[in-house]
């Protein structure tokens, strides 16, 4: 009786698992249809008919009770139904893959996006510290937006973004966001030894007279300056040269009469060398970089520990 009993268990355990594989591989096929709006675009992308994706959503459709897309002739669009499975199904797509991978080798991969600065002056150190501790744990880190990085974080694509405290602040999606500041050091106005700005009065509208280019300077960080400081900006159609390499603002201010901004520590190097000159923003902003992370992900110790490498 006992084995019977076994039986039925195992048999019960490995339809189970039969149906949550066969539900995932009809929500990769949803989000493929609802991302592109299309069934003969996702058909295409997945490489089936589009008879049979067709075939696939129904199958799911009548498997949860639920009508998720309206079709027309023309036009595909998603029912209530569908919008809300949508950002679910990105969650449980993420997690399938992260589960794959950590079954596989014992690995995972530790996704960080940054503003441009802050790559090129805080990730690398961090890493070399980082992976002594995670030594299985990939890292890739880019810069992008900070608007089209956090919809990235929502949705599970990255799991850390690292940006001008005052941008992390300005993000939407609070709610499901923790947030830790990092470091908090002041801007240098930076430019050549011989540079006619140095002979100025050093305020904000006399700065303002010279070319500058600068990494970086999103919206978001504008957006929260002081209201004078903004004005002024605006009216001098700051920055003439934006980059997304802090090691080229700097190079351009070495080499010609651009000026450019940069924290205190980027450029301890090149004051020592006196390749350049430099003194403290007369606006008083500060680089001030903070980290967010989704709530759950927060946890996380790799999470954790690579905040505490930088």
């Amino acid at each position: 009786m006992t084995l019977v009993f076994l039986r039925i268990e195992i048999i019960g355990i490995i339809d189970y698992s039969l149906e949550y594989m066969i539900d995932l591989r009809l929500i990769r096929l949803f989000e493929s249809v609802y991302r592109l709006g299309s069934f003969s675009k996702a058909a295409d992308e997945v490489g089936l008919s589009q008879s049979a994706l067709t075939k696939s959503i129904q199958s799911l459709e009548a498997a949860w009770s639920v009508t998720l897309f309206y079709r027309t002739t023309r036009s595909v669009a998603p029912t209530d139904a569908g919008r809300r499975l949508y950002p679910m199904s990105l969650d449980l797509l993420a997690h399938a893959e992260t589960v794959k991978a950590e079954t596989r080798g014992g690995e995972r991969e530790l996704k960080v996006v940054s503003g441009p600065a802050i790559l090129e002056t805080l990730i690398h150190p961090a890493i070399m510290g980082f992976r002594g501790q995670f030594p299985r744990t990939r890292i890739t880190a880019e810069t992008m937006p900070p608007a089209h990085a956090v919809e990235e974080l929502i949705q599970r694509r990255i799991h850390i973004l690292i940006y001008h405290t005052t941008t992390i602040r300005g993000l939407p999606h609070a709610n499901r966001l923790r947030t830790r500041e990092l470091l908090k050091e002041p801007y240098m106005v930076v430019c050549r030894p011989d540079h006619a700005v140095l002979n100025t009065d050093r305020t904000e509208a006399s700065i303002l007279e010279f070319e500058w280019a600068i990494a970086g300077y999103d919206p978001v960080f504008e957006a929260n300056l002081p209201a004078e400081t903004r004005e002024l900006l605006r009216a001098s159609n700051f920055p003439k040269y934006r980059l997304l390499s802090q090691t080229a603002c700097l190079e351009m201010a070495k080499a010609t009469d651009i000026i450019t901004a940069a924290p205190r520590s980027a450029i301890a190097s090149l004051l020592a060398s006196g390749d350049v000159a430099a003194f403290p923003h007369p606006a008083e902003i500060t680089f001030a970089v903070s980290a967010a992370a989704l709530v759950d992900t927060w946890r996380e110790q790799a999470v954790q520990a690579f905040m505490d490498n930088l």
